[in-house]
């Protein structure tokens, strides 16, 4: 693999003017005394050191925002899009669902160590002392403390599919690998000195199996929770049906969703038949049904960005109940979501012969 020590935002400067692309999406600061960021379109190489790629933050999923940057037709110049790996992996899923494009796009990944809760980060004082401990923990191959939950159990924070892979833990400095052909034509284009040598480092390795640990402790506490019909029922009993955690998730593409159809405008007769029926009625009605159906269209696409956790106003565990759930229907699948481009969606494709095992 090829790589290079070359200062990431001078990278990403040096994109533009040689003008290899026109343009670079990424998280850029929106107040540089807050943890407040946006992703932003960057067009002029004077406005890259607003650009913060690296900080741990996802104020949207990356893959959602390009999905919306590209979803009728790709952009007629070059883009470089800087994306987290669960971000790229949403992409591609996305493009797979026809929601997104990818040519003329040049994808950075970057090696993650987690985000923070956003409303957490927003609210906190000592944004630099908070940065600095999260890049410390990173050096050592620690999850840094008060990241998301699942963040701290995931396994996938390497980027796949990227054209220009950034790895950063256990260095001092992010290195830029361009693993692609495309990547490599970038490199060669940039007079890049390139070397030799692994991806990622030994203390990537050693955080990969933390994270193993973490997620199948994390998995185990959900399935207690959830122990049967009565345990499901409790853990989603706070459910006040805003739907944000769909309007987050970057699967939950519909543009008219089922569960905000007039299907659910219920009329005074149909409450009455239900109270004829259990004698009691809970207000919102289905709140269950909605979160039981969402898992059921998008659990093996899900990427566990965690994003709907983390706009849940009643802190339900959403990110990590579709991850245990979801991880599981993968594995029956073998199938992991945004690894490959071909690979086509599980409820797209029909085999004669499936779950013979289940069959009476």
């Amino acid at each position: 693999m090829a790589e290079t020590k070359l200062n990431f935002l001078g990278f990403l400067s040096n994109l533009l003017e040689g003008k290899l692309v026109k343009g670079i999406i990424s998280l850029r600061a929106l107040d540089v005394n807050s943890g407040k960021v946006a992703y932003s379109l960057v067009v002029s190489k004077d406005n890259i050191t607003e650009l913060v790629p690296d900080f741990p933050a996802m104020p949207a999923n990356g893959g959602k925002v390009v999905s919306r940057f590209t979803l009728n037709s790709s952009p007629l110049v070059p883009v470089a899009v800087v994306l987290r790996p669960c971000e790229i992996r949403a992409l591609i899923e996305l493009v797979k669902l026809n929601q997104a494009h990818l040519e003329n796009i040049l994808i950075i990944g970057m090696e993650c160590g987690g985000v923070y809760p956003y409303q957490s980060l927003i609210t906190k004082q000592d944004i630099d002392n908070l940065l600095s401990e999260y890049r410390e923990s990173l050096k050592k191959g620690e999850n840094p403390a008060g990241i998301r939950p699942v963040c701290a159990g995931c396994t996938d924070f390497r980027p796949g599919l990227a054209d220009v892979i950034v790895s950063q833990i256990g260095r001092d400095q992010p290195v830029l690998f361009f693993p692609t052909e495309k990547g490599k034509e970038v490199a060669q284009t940039l007079g890049l000195t390139l070397a030799e040598e692994m991806i990622y480092t030994p203390v990537s390795d050693a955080l990969l199996k933390k994270r193993q640990e973490e997620k199948e402790n994390m998995v185990k506490k959900i399935k207690e929770e959830i122990n049967g019909l009565e345990g499901l029922v409790k853990i989603f009993d706070n459910c006040i049906a805003c739907h944000c955690c769909s309007h987050v998730c970057p699967i939950c593409y519909c543009k008219d969703c089922f569960f905000e159809s007039a299907t659910f405008d219920y009329r005074p007769t149909d409450y009455y038949a239900v109270l004829q029926d259990k004698g009691t009625l809970k207000l919102p009605m289905d709140t269950l049904l909605f979160h039981l159906g969402r898992m059921t269209h998008m659990a093996t696409s899900c990427v566990a960005c965690g994003m709907c956790e983390d706009v849940c106003p009643v802190n339900i565990p959403v990110a990590r109940i579709f991850k245990t759930v979801g991880s599981e229907l993968q594995q029956l699948f073998d199938y992991l979501p945004g690894r490959d481009l071909e690979e086509t969606l599980p409820l797209t494709t029909y085999k004669p012969e499936e779950f013979q095992e289940v069959e009476t």
